[in-house]
């Protein structure tokens, strides 16, 4: 997780607001579990993810498990969105 990274740091900021977490709260080792984020409140996340960024989360990734981090999520949603980019460039 990259915190220079502007798309980085959108998408912490994103996920902040979306589950009211205060975004130093947000490193790439935190599980989270540990922020109060459910399994459900996880996929509702990744759907605005989703919506907000035009991009598409496959359900069988690295966010499919119950011991996902913030890293994890965070550098998952940079890939796609680096990926989407170089279709579009």
């Amino acid at each position: 997780m990259q915190t220079d990274d502007p798309a980085v740091a959108e998408i912490v900021d994103f996920i902040s607001g979306e589950v009211g977490v205060d975004k130093s709260l947000l490193t790439p080792e935190t599980p989270v579990a540990e922020l109060g984020i459910s399994s459900l409140d996880l996929i509702e996340t990744i759907f605005k993810l989703e919506s907000r960024f035009g991009i598409e989360i496959p359900n069988d990734g690295p966010l499919n498990g119950n011991d996902v981090t913030v890293g994890t999520l965070v550098d998952h949603v940079a890939e796609l969105l680096a990926a989407q980019k170089g279709k579009t460039a």
